[in-house]
């Protein structure tokens, strides 16, 4: 509140106060005969003598500004941001102040200068102490009120520097973070015991008496991909310990003006200290503390604001705050930030356990899905098929699945218990696209594939294994990690992986050997998108440059980096399936062929004449062309030799497209001398 508004509104409570009392003031130096009684006057109405009406008008009007001030409370905070609330406080305090002295003065005059029964003697006294009880209690606490409100607006102003666009009173906030008290323990979290025996022990460390000449350690650093609940793991340890959470996230500090955010986070650094011990938790750290070198738009403030991090990180040593912070980007902070000194644990939160995969599919039904029936063994099932999957997709699946079944019970498929193929179903739904979406239109099926007896063998088995793996794993079976098509170019291998996708219902994923050798990123981001639309298969064409043995390989650690990926970290990952095609399986590295990589080889030959006669026969049957008299598949496939289908169709073709260039109507007739263009253009050399 400015100061001509403190002013003209104390002022006028002083005059108002002034003209009511006065009237008593000057009736008794007049020597009026002053009095506190109440008569009937000759109309038979009931009247007050000035005095008693004086004082019962003060109190009326000590009771209104009772009432305005409860509104004026309830109008603003306590904050001393209201102007409101400045006002009634001085004002209030100085019209109990001034009214006290004025009634005071004037009952002392009325006692001394006018002679009065005894029987009206107990008036004044009983007025004027319920008029002093009011006005003091008033006084003192509206403004006891105020000058705690100004002393808070003057510590703001003196302990903070203004930055460019704050005035005088608008400094930051003393509460910058989130208080909250903690809802939850570890034991509240399912599973994941290694994980939480670490964070224990860490918070312990951080919070134990420090020993004399020691250091005193603190800092958690939680790094991990997203959705595996790195907020839910701090709340947890802070509910353990005891401790209120106070949360800073980059939106609490986010400001306009220039250098207010370092100020903002001072704020709340102090914050903390005042409200130890506690747990203090900066999420998504790396919006704070990214790398001073890899950024390339950074400005002089975020520069700063680095730098002054990482001296609050460093003096909230001194004090019982337990520090702890998370980030999904753990190569994106500034590494002289999460040294040991300013973190001096790290602690990496993975998926979620097996343990904790049944944990969070039993809760996730019991919330959802309470009267559907739900056999142990399925939930099993299906926790142990999803490793990998974060926390929030198991959960977002278990809320998926009551409008999944109401949308079989509208088309009379109603569930009398959920199973297997349900979960599966719901997961497609919630990753809003089916398996055959990320296939290309008109992939064939397997059956209709012109292959060798041998890969059709090998082919149809693994389709078999992938289209039903609980009942092959039940039986004692496996369901491949990995297979290695290779064969001469042309001979249909990723025609047939395509096929096998299309077959199983699996996703489909593909790149190429050299994209993914170029770039050891790819990799990882294939991996993951992958992981996230399981089943899938990832199919790597044209796998040379990937596969090759790193003795003679230029590109050794994208090799490695497949290795490690096949392996898995922290195990294998249920329900994906490499597919690599090459042409030169004997370059393989020798890594890459054992068994639990690409443990099948399926090879892929050229057709015989007799499957090459029949694939050409249906080829030209499927258009609108025919043959010229006296020539016939099989003459087509004798003058093919033991080509690839790719290079027949492609021969065909071509004599197809010259025949209809060389005809003005629509009876198209390819004759031998359209074959013989076509071999020239497609297998001249």
């Amino acid at each position: 509140m400015d100061y001509f508004t403190r002013r003209w509104t104390t002022w006028l409570s002083v005059a108002l106060w002034v003209v009511l009392t006065g009237s008593m003031f000057f009736q008794t130096l007049g020597g009026t005969p002053v009095t506190f009684g109440i008569f009937r006057n000759s109309r038979g109405f009931v009247e007050y003598e000035w005095p008693l009406a004086i004082l019962l008008l003060n109190m009326l009007l000590l009771v209104m500004l009772i009432g305005f001030r409860i509104l004026a409370l309830m109008l603003t905070s306590r904050d001393g941001s209201g102007t409101w609330s400045g006002a009634f406080s001085l004002s209030l305090f100085m019209c109990g102040l001034i009214g006290l002295m004025l009634q005071g003065g004037t009952l002392g005059l009325w006692l001394f200068f006018a002679d009065h029964p005894a029987a009206t003697h107990f008036w004044p006294p009983i007025a004027f102490l319920a008029l002093s009880a009011v006005a003091w209690y008033l006084g003192r606490s509206d403004y006891s009120f105020g000058l705690i409100e100004d002393a808070h607006r003057s510590a703001r102003s003196t302990a903070t520097a203004h930055p460019a666009g704050w005035s005088d009173g608008d400094g930051p906030p003393q509460d910058v973070a989130r208080k909250e008290t903690p809802r939850r323990t570890l034991a509240s979290i399912h599973g994941n015991a290694d994980i939480k025996r670490r964070l224990l022990d860490a918070g312990r460390a951080i919070l134990q008496r420090r020993e004399s000449g020691k250091e005193p350690r603190n800092g958690i650093l939680l790094h991990g991909e997203p959705g595996n609940g790195k907020t839910i793991f701090v709340e947890a340890l802070a509910g353990e310990l005891g401790m209120p959470i106070f949360t800073l996230t980059f939106t609490d500090v986010e400001h306009y003006h220039v250098g207010v955010k370092t100020v903002m986070v001072k704020a709340a650094f102090d914050q903390a200290i005042r409200c130890q011990p506690c747990v203090f938790f900066i999420d998504e750290v790396d919006s704070f503390i990214a790398s001073r070198t890899q950024a390339i738009s950074q400005t002089k403030e975020d520069v700063d604001l680095v730098s002054g991090l990482l001296t609050l990180l460093v003096d909230i040593r001194k004090h019982r705050v337990l520090l702890v912070a998370a980030t999904n980007h753990l190569e994106r902070l500034d590494s002289a930030a999460i040294r040991e000194g300013r973190f001096d644990f790290k602690i990496e939160i993975t998926p979620p356990d097996e343990a904790a995969r049944i944990g969070l599919l039993e809760s996730g039904l019991n919330a959802n899905l309470p009267q559907m029936p739900v056999s142990r063994e399925t939930v099993a099932s299906v926790a142990q098929r999803w490793n990998g999957y974060s926390v929030k997709r198991i959960l977002a699946v278990t809320e998926e699945l009551p409008s999944y079944l109401e949308e079989l019970r509208s088309q009379s498929q109603g569930r009398p218990e959920l199973g297997y193929d349900d979960f599966m179903a719901a997961l497609r739904r919630l990753q809003g696209r089916a398996a055959i979406a990320t296939l290309p239109e008109h992939v064939k099926p397997l059956s209709d594939l012109r292959l060798a007896p041998s890969t059709r063998e090998a082919l149809n088995g693994i389709a078999k294994q992938i289209r039903d793996p609980l009942r092959m794993e039940r039986l004692g079976g496996s369901v491949p990690s990995g297979a290695l098509f290779y064969g001469p170019p042309g001979t249909g291998k990723t025609t047939a992986a395509m096929a096998l996708a299309k077959e199983s219902g699996w996703s489909f994923l593909s790149s190429t050997g050299a994209d993914l050798a170029r770039d050891a990123h790819a990799l990882d981001k294939l991996l993951s998108k992958g992981r996230e639309l399981r089943p899938a298969i990832i199919f790597i064409d044209e796998a040379d440059a990937l596969l090759r043995s790193r003795e003679y390989s230029p590109n050794p650690d994208a090799t490695d980096k497949l290795l490690a990926l096949m392996d898995g970290i922290g195990g294998k990952i249920k329900d994906l399936i490499w597919i690599a095609a090459t042409n030169h399986a004997d370059q393989v590295d020798p890594a890459l062929r054992r068994g639990g990589r690409f443990t099948l080889k399926v090879e892929f030959k050229r057709p015989d004449a007799a499957q090459l006669t029949e694939h050409i026969a249906d080829w030209m049957a499927a258009r609108r062309v025919r043959l010229a008299s006296g020539l016939q598949a099989d003459d087509i496939a004798a003058l093919l030799d033991d080509e690839s289908i790719a290079n027949a169709e492609a021969v065909l073709q071509h004599a197809v497209n010259r025949a209809i260039s060389l005809t003005s109507g629509d009876d198209i007739v390819v004759s031998r001398n359209d074959l013989a263009a076509g071999v020239d253009a497609v297998l001249g050399f």
